[in-house]
């Protein structure tokens, strides 16, 4: 009996002095989620937009990254739970509007949101400001539509847009195209979504499978055609000057 009580004895005495070690991924608890409030309303009299889209995006996107997203509702207000901590692009869209972003000046992409865990952001009010639309028609030398066309809004960079480049000196009389459309079977496009602003508008009758949307055996034939016609600045001139 004593034998088998002092082996009993140093067993406990073992188990006291070597403990499991707790498991890592069991004692870690995730950080808490963000969330993130507003509303969205008319800059011209402060009406709220109904089903307004609102993004957080993250800054530095992968694969594997997630854009978090809302719709605003009746009285233009907006959540965004269970956001993880981090830095965001934030933006709100609405057909017809401008697309605004977090305290954004005009063209540039605006101001990082940036999370940190738990915090709840509350009063977002984005302004949206209605958008610009340009329409017209493309013809030929004949007086024909001309469908499928390319026509571009080009605009001149601003400060804040040349100050993303590198090199400058080159770059600063170049245009930056703004939004595009297509021509239908009638010739016509609208370009819509466009802030206010001056705008040079090109035509271009080339095959481009990024932007065009061609159906049947269209393709096939302006593929082995190719283009007769130069790009085209508005109102009928090759060069921009």
């Amino acid at each position: 009996m004593l034998s088998a009580f002092v082996l009993s004895a140093a067993a406990l005495i073992l188990l006291t002095q070597n403990p499991a070690p707790p498991s890592s991924k069991l004692a870690e608890k995730p950080p808490p989620p963000c969330a993130v409030t507003g509303r969205v309303v008319t800059a011209a009299d402060g009406t709220p937009l109904k089903s307004s889209r609102l993004a957080l995006i993250p800054e530095h996107r992968t694969r594997d990254s997630q854009v978090y997203a809302a719709v605003s509702d009746s009285s233009g207000r907006f959540i965004l739970k269970d956001v993880p901590a981090g830095r965001y692009q934030f933006l709100a869209t609405h057909t017809g509007y401008v697309d605004q972003y977090y305290q954004s000046n005009r063209a540039d992409e605006g101001a990082v949101l940036a999370l940190q865990a738990g915090q709840e952001v509350k009063d977002i009010l984005f302004r949206m400001t209605f958008a610009a639309v340009i329409t017209g028609r493309v013809n030929d030398e004949d007086g024909e539509p001309m469908s499928f066309v390319q026509v571009v809004a080009l605009h001149r960079p601003t400060e804040d847009e040349m100050e993303d480049w590198e090199v400058l000196s080159s770059r600063s009389q170049q245009l930056l195209p703004a939004a595009m459309a297509q021509t239908d079977d009638r010739g016509q496009y609208r370009i819509f979504g466009l802030r206010a602003g001056a705008y040079y508008i090109k035509a271009v009758d080339q095959y481009e499978p990024m932007f065009q949307t061609i159906t049947g055996h269209e393709l096939e034939m302006r593929e082995a055609l190719g283009s007769q016609y130069a790009p085209v600045y508005y109102p009928g001139v090759t060069q921009i000057g």
